[in-house]
């Protein structure tokens, strides 16, 4: 399983965009190893690119914590202590899901065909632009002056 997986596994299991991008950052920042030392502007603005408002961050934190998958502990005002439950997660993982469901799916159709080579087009087409040192875009007539 790589990295996208297991947030599509996430998204499907817990059913919230917000709580899984919460949880897949801690993870990916190994908070299942050691508590992670953060403030909820680092993962609002930083870790998730602003995509999230730090309120959303805020509850996403509080529901996780809830939900038994991380402990929270405050360090001064502005830093929060963020440990996973590893144990918690791997057995919310375990649960099984229906293979038609999106998150495990293998099922190809033809818009996935068609993207995969928008994909494989865009990609062959970035790598030859590479070679002046400048993407070129088709259409300069529209950039501004």
């Amino acid at each position: 399983m790589n990295g996208n997986e297991l947030f599509a596994q996430l998204i499907q299991r817990i059913r919230s965009y917000n709580d899984s991008c919460v949880l897949w950052i801690l993870l990916k920042e190994y908070a299942d190893e050691k508590e992670y030392a953060v403030s909820v502007y680092q993962l609002a603005d930083v870790q998730l690119a602003g995509d999230l408002k730090k309120d959303a961050v805020h509850r996403s934190l509080q529901r996780l914590q809830e939900l038994g998958f991380i402990t929270i502990r405050v360090r001064h005002k502005s830093e929060t202590l963020i440990k996973v439950d590893r144990e918690a997660v791997l057995n919310l993982l375990r649960t099984p899901i229906a293979e038609r469901l999106p998150a495990v799916s293998k099922k190809v159709f033809p818009f996935l065909d068609a993207w995969n080579a928008d994909l494989a087009r865009r990609e062959s087409g970035a790598q030859t632009d590479g070679d002046s040192g400048a993407i070129q875009d088709s259409d300069d007539s529209k950039l501004p002056e």
